[in-house]
């Protein structure tokens, strides 16, 4: 075999590294690929928070619903409140109660309620509900019975 080929078939064999044109080519294709897989992984990181917040504001919302309907059903006091969950560690989320058994509102003087609840992320802080923000509405009604008044009075 002559000198030439033997330098030939040498260069062919022992070829085993990436010339820089090819290492340029990889890097572009994983780098197409990840930009839209790392856009889908921050939309999901922040789908989830949200989900979660919302979550958040659903239970508080059920849970202050129902603490008024027991506070309501014991007093039939019907005064509006407001406040936040500060003492549950969620002092960004606030509240409003609106209770009223006026007719205008659903309700029968002296015998039936509306109890509507709503729970709000206050972003802004402003301490009032912004059309912007976030929120939970639960409403429902109550009767006035002489059974809920003697359980709360003997309990």
């Amino acid at each position: 075999m002559s000198r030439t080929k033997q330098i030939q078939r040498r260069r062919k064999t022992s070829r085993c590294g990436q010339t820089m044109l090819e290492l340029i080519a990889a890097t572009t294709i994983i780098t197409i690929a990840l930009v839209p897989a790392l856009r889908l992984t921050r939309d999901g990181v922040a789908r989830s928070e949200e989900l979660e917040n919302a979550e958040m504001r659903l239970a508080l919302c059920t849970s202050k619903l129902e603490e008024e309907m027991a506070r309501t059903a014991a007093s039939w006091n019907l005064t509006t409140q407001v406040g936040d969950f500060g003492d549950r560690g969620w002092g960004q989320l606030r509240f409003m109660v609106a209770k009223s058994d006026a007719i205008a509102d659903g309700g029968i003087p002296d015998s039936l309620a509306t109890i509507d609840v709503v729970v709000w992320h206050d972003e802004d802080a402003g301490n009032d509900l912004d059309s912007n923000e976030r929120q939970t509405r639960l409403t429902t009604k109550l009767a006035k019975l002489i059974s809920y008044e003697y359980e709360a009075t003997i309990h």
